[in-house]
């Protein structure tokens, strides 16, 4: 009765020991930025920034054997600052344009895939995140640029699409794609911020409002920085980029680089 008595009390024990345990902890919330093309002397403009928020960024390169030594000088100095350097293709080709216009996948990979990441990887860079170009992909492709070159995808999604007598508008906060979930994800999408999707700073911290009380990160991207008023459409304003950085400072939320979001522990 007593050995009974005791197991009975131990098991109680162990009960409450479980339930007093706090629950594991999940990823921090936050924000990725991305920037694509080869706007590298732009780029490095945007250090102080970057630094001034802690924030990091993944730059998507694309031409690589196109760019100066001095821009090659300048995307180390932003991979010493804790950026991440990734792939945009060697030609900046987009994969259904070359597949209609009968040109063979082999050749896609070798010229495209291949003979970007070897004149980055002879100029001392390791990607192993891709940017697709003008959001295209298709399942069999991305099935091999996982297999046999990178660990992550991102394409691009836009709060307002163009299409003939018609413009479509969604708000950030009900876009699902543009939210990381820490599932493992390899196939991710981010939101332009370009000028071209006309994203005001209310809209934008919204998407960081659901990316905090989703313990989710709010995936962005960009091309040519705009520290000066422009009408062009593929480029961002500099000041709304430090307004949503300003944001998520606020918020306490945490910058991560394309890699990162598939890395996280």
């Amino acid at each position: 009765m007593k050995k009974l008595i005791f197991l009975l009390l131990a098991g109680v024990f162990v009960l409450l020991l479980g339930c007093n345990q706090a629950p594991k902890q999940s990823h921090a919330a936050g924000f990725a930025l991305t920037f694509d093309d080869r706007y590298v002397e732009e780029w490095t403009r945007l250090r102080p920034l970057l630094k001034k928020y802690g924030a990091k960024a993944t730059f998507y390169v694309t031409q690589f054997d196109s760019l100066s030594p001095n821009d090659v000088r300048l995307l180390h100095e932003l991979e010493s600052d804790g950026h991440e350097i990734g792939a945009h293709g060697a030609a900046h080709i987009r994969v259904l344009d070359w597949i209609r216009g009968g040109g063979a996948l082999d050749d896609f990979y070798k010229f495209e895939i291949e003979g970007e990441l070897n004149g980055m990887r002879k100029a001392g860079f390791r990607p192993v995140t891709f940017a697709h170009v003008g959001g295209q992909q298709t399942w069999w492709t991305d099935r091999r640029l996982l297999r046999d070159y990178f660990k992550l995808l991102r394409d691009v999604s836009m709060t307002e699409r163009h299409l003939p007598f018609i413009t479509i508008r969604q708000p950030i906060f009900a876009i699902d794609d543009i939210y990381y979930q820490f599932d493992g994800s390899q196939k991710v999408h981010a939101l332009l911020i370009d000028q071209y999707t006309h994203l005001t700073r209310s809209q934008l911290k919204d998407g960081l409002i659901r990316a905090k009380n989703t313990h989710s990160v709010l995936m962005l991207l960009g091309h040519r920085p705009l520290f000066t008023p422009s009408e062009e459409p593929y480029a961002f304003s500099v000041q709304l980029l430090e307004e949503f950085l300003q944001d998520a400072q606020r918020m306490g939320l945490k910058s991560y680089t394309m890699l990162e979001l598939v890395t996280a522990k």
